[in-house]
């Protein structure tokens, strides 16, 4: 199984968008209980001593100016689920839009124009049930009736901020407002080109453009930038050498990842195509304190079309060994772009400061060896700018039961959109030689995203990459590329 990290892979999932994986199936006759309306809460409760009645139903209409809807229940006393259904009654909760199960009895579930399942105009039924079979305890007594309020909240969309060009903003998403900014933008008469810019951020967030309309949605929009990046750059250009449209153009800033926790970043306008000197500065890594903190800060993230997995910094030239499938992209190419982000704080996720150019590869052996050409905006990077590096050990001598630590960026290794560094420890658990490659095994914990990371030995030498793991029940094995597997020639490019 591979293990470049996507956007599928590390969603923090609040609302589930698909239809869900249990079999809750119920035949029954619809009795709405009346409309929401938004910040009203209305009263409800579940009659337990009715056979097959373990839910009540509502409804609500989404006009066309609104963004997002929450649905919140409150004030229970038991664990109920929300279960949300586009234009018809909900009769079987195998086939629903959208729902909430958690063990919780307080849930709430939010829905927008961005979610996988877009919110759309149209009347939602909603049911809200209990799905325990035995019946709930009250204070330690057993009721047959559960009191709860329910409550929607429509968010409309609302301008938070109107940009000047050249003039940057520093601001936030919230959860509460669906993970989403939306801001405006003037353009004059004979532009031949605008950009908008996303920095400063420790997350992954997206852009989408619509001209003189701020109703913005996947299908409505002029211009779309999404990728594994937390910095996006969207440039606007007219056709065939033509100006561009002077007037409004709505910018939507989201991130379609994360929905828990509030987002700060900063947000620049600029008219024509280069980027701003304060977008293109290349900061220098923090002087080496010890070993440790050279190998954290040589572990570099590695972002390709496709996904993105680690990678481990071979040169003080900027050479750069990862797993070729981190870099692969969806027609079995090299990705057209491929971003480095570099450690400058264990406390935060990695900055995203340049671009790397592939100079070889391996499929058989799942390497591939790239080098920092540019900064992230296409700008030279410095001529006396020095990477910190791995020292490549040995792994002809690896035994089993040695101890080994891994370094990378896994998507479990963070709470929000994107993850700090990670460090896990293991053992050598074994060898399996197959087709002319020797991978080892171990049993520590590698996930989605440490892909061309470092496996470290006792003395901080790099003796191999993490590169995929095989997983039965609650079981599962890594396996490592070591660095007995690199091809003579690259040596030679690194120096080493």
């Amino acid at each position: 199984m591979k293990l470049p990290l996507t956007k599928l892979s590390i969603m923090i999932i609040v609302i589930l968008l698909l239809p869900p994986v249990f079999s809750f199936t119920v035949e029954k006759t619809i009795s709405s209980k009346g409309d929401l309306i938004s910040g009203r809460p209305i009263s409800g409760k579940i009659d337990l001593s009715e056979a097959g009645k373990s839910y009540q139903t509502y409804k609500f209409k989404v006009p066309a100016d609104t963004f997002a809807v929450r649905l919140t229940v409150e004030n229970s006393p038991a664990d109920l689920d929300i279960f949300v259904k586009r234009g018809e009654e909900i009769e079987s909760y195998d086939f629903v839009d959208y729902f909430s199960t958690e063990e919780t009895y307080n849930e709430s579930i939010l829905i927008t124009r961005l979610s996988e399942i877009p919110l759309e105009d149209d009347i939602y039924y909603v049911d809200i049930s209990y799905q325990l079979d035995t019946l709930p305890q009250i204070d330690g007594v057993k009721v047959t009736e559960i009191p709860f309020n329910l409550v929607m909240n429509l968010e409309k969309y609302t301008l938070q901020d109107t940009l000047k060009p050249g003039k940057p903003i520093h601001t936030e998403l919230l959860p509460e407002r669906g993970m989403a900014g939306l801001f405006a933008l003037k353009i004059p008469e004979n532009t031949e080109a605008f950009r908008v810019d996303i920095y400063n951020t420790n997350s992954d967030l997206d852009l989408i453009i619509r001209y003189n309309d701020k109703i913005i949605t996947r299908e409505h929009n002029d211009y779309l930038r999404e990728s594994l990046l937390g910095k996006e750059t969207l440039i606007v250009e007219g056709d065939g050498g033509n100006k561009i449209r002077a007037g409004i153009y709505y910018i939507m800033v989201f991130d379609q990842v994360s929905n828990d926790h509030p987002v700060e970043f900063s947000l620049m306008a600029g008219l024509g195509r280069e980027a701003s000197a304060i977008l293109t500065d290349i900061p220098r890594f923090p002087s080496v304190s010890d070993e440790m903190q050279n190998v954290l800060m040589a572990t570099a993230e590695v972002i390709g079309n496709a996904g993105k997995g680690s990678g481990c910094f071979v040169s003080s030239k900027g050479y750069i060994i990862t797993n070729w499938h981190v870099v692969e992209d969806y027609t079995g190419e090299v990705s057209k772009d491929i971003y480095i982000a570099i450690n400058l704080s264990n406390e935060l996720p990695p900055t995203e400061l340049f671009k790397a150019k592939l100079i070889d590869y391996s499929i058989e052996k799942d390497l591939a060896l790239l080098q920092v050409s540019s900064g992230l905006y296409g700008d030279p990077v410095p001529a006396s700018y020095k990477f910190p590096y791995f020292i490549i050990g040995s792994s002809d001598t690896l035994k089993m039961g040695q101890p080994i630590s891994y370094l990378g960026y896994p998507g479990i290794g963070g709470t929000g959109s994107r993850a700090s560094i990670s460090l896990t420890r293991g053992i050598v658990s074994g060898f399996e030689r197959t087709n002319g490659n020797l991978l080892v095994k171990t049993d520590a914990e590698i996930n989605s995203g440490n892909s061309g990371g470092a496996a470290i030995d006792s003395f901080y030498e790099l003796i191999g990459f993490p590169t995929s793991t095989i997983e039965e029940d609650a079981g599962q094995f890594g396996y490592i590329t070591p660095v007995s597997m690199i091809p003579e020639e690259w040596l030679r490019y690194m120096g080493q």
